[in-house]
């Protein structure tokens, strides 16, 4: 009964009634996000966007309806969003290739990066470069340009590109680790 009464102030606004829906909630959508994602800062983030459009919509909602099936729905949905952005993105693309390389040479079980791992260390790396090692890497790996287009919008020669890149990559090989030497391979 409480339940619903809390589903009622939110609907009429109470933020006293949201924070204890998310109080009541909030353990067990996470756990079921990371499920799904093995991210905790993905879940995390999955967790807060799903309470921002209960917020948003919180007019809309049935205090009779299934409330948990409804938030578990938000979240799923954001996670689907969130999938197919990803799918498009070249970093992504990439982890993927690299966790396929891992896989066809039957690494240790600690050998495998998780994605936010790998993300980590490779801004920590990144740090090691210069400002236009920084910059070719980026356009080149993170943005998907070509050596065309990157030599184009910065005004040097598509060789001072190559050979930017392969001193950047050198120097984030050396920085991230063995482990990350099959993932900067497939770069090449």
């Amino acid at each position: 009964m409480e339940h619903i009464d809390c589903i009622k102030g939110l609907q009429r606004g109470s933020y006293n009634d949201f924070k204890e829906l998310y109080a009541l909630y909030h353990d067990n959508l996470y756990g079921f996000v990371f499920s799904l994602v093995k991210s905790h800062s993905i879940s995390k983030e999955v967790v807060q966007e799903t309470f921002i459009k209960l917020w948003v919509n919180r007019e809309k909602l049935r205090a009779d309806g299934a409330f948990k099936s409804y938030l578990f729905k938000i979240s799923k949905n954001i996670i689907i969003d969130r999938l197919r952005k990803q799918i498009t993105s070249p970093v992504f693309d990439d982890y993927m290739d690299y966790c396929d390389t891992l896989e066809s040479s039957e690494p240790t079980s600690d050998s495998k990066m998780d994605l936010d791992l790998f993300i980590k260390r490779l801004e920590n790396a990144k740090t090691k470069l210069t400002v236009r090692q920084k910059e070719i890497f980026e356009l080149s790996k993170e943005q998907g340009k070509s050596a065309k287009e990157i030599a184009e919008n910065l005004a040097i020669s598509e060789q001072t590109v190559y050979n930017t890149l392969s001193v950047a990559l050198q120097i984030l090989k050396k920085e991230v680790g063995y482990t990350a030497l099959a993932f900067f391979a497939l770069f090449f």
